[in-house]
């Protein structure tokens, strides 16, 4: 279940010494300004405007800015310029960019490492394979004879790509011990052009 909504936090109060226009106290009047944003999961997303009210303290009415007399929305309309946005309601954006950020090192030290590891495969790598249909499995190298790899297949597939740790922790019985398939280094190295070849495991 994701929580998600909004949320307001005050940024900028002002007091004002003209009078109430409900009650005509003088210097009762208090602006506030609220940031609102969005969160999830009470991190804040990203700002989405700024509200705010009149509160009197002698009576305590309180006006929306809509609800204000002319004199008292150009004081609050003054003071929301004033106001500036909490960097922290920047924080889950900040956090979804370092997040895409790490993503697109860690795959791109993925790349370099299948890149480097293709070209010498060795008895008991682990391929991560991508097949057609979004389909995923593993092969896993039985021998390297001269310029060709063979393979075992695991007996099982998954939808989905994090679907292969769960592939992988069925152990060595889940490979297909009975028939092997054989690949030359340049299919193997077509395959990872196409993104076909996900990660190598080598223990």
């Amino acid at each position: 279940m994701i929580v998600y909504g909004r949320r307001a936090t005050l940024v900028k109060t002002e007091h004002l010494f003209e009078p109430c226009p409900n009650c005509r106290t003088t210097n009762s009047i208090q602006l506030s300004v609220l940031q609102r944003y969005a969160h999830v999961f009470w991190i804040p997303i990203f700002p989405i405007g700024k509200t705010g009210v009149s509160v009197c303290s002698n009576c305590r009415q309180v006006l929306k800015r809509d609800q204000m007399p002319a004199t008292l929305r150009m004081s609050y309309d003054n003071l929301k310029t004033q106001a500036k946005i909490p960097i922290w309601h920047f924080a889950g954006t900040f956090l979804i960019v370092l997040g895409v950020i790490a993503v697109v090192i860690s795959e791109k030290k993925t790349a370099q490492k299948v890149g480097k590891l293709i070209l010498s495969p060795k008895q008991n790598d682990v391929f991560q394979i991508k097949l057609k249909d979004d389909a995923y499995t593993l092969y896993k190298v039985k021998e390297v004879k001269g310029d060709t790899v063979y393979f075992f297949a695991n007996k099982y597939e998954t939808s989905q790509e994090t679907g292969l740790d769960d592939l992988a922790n069925k152990g060595d019985t889940s490979f297909d011990h009975s028939t092997t398939y054989g690949f030359s280094k340049q299919m193997l190295v077509d395959m990872n052009k196409k993104d076909e070849i996900i990660d190598i495991d080598r223990k």
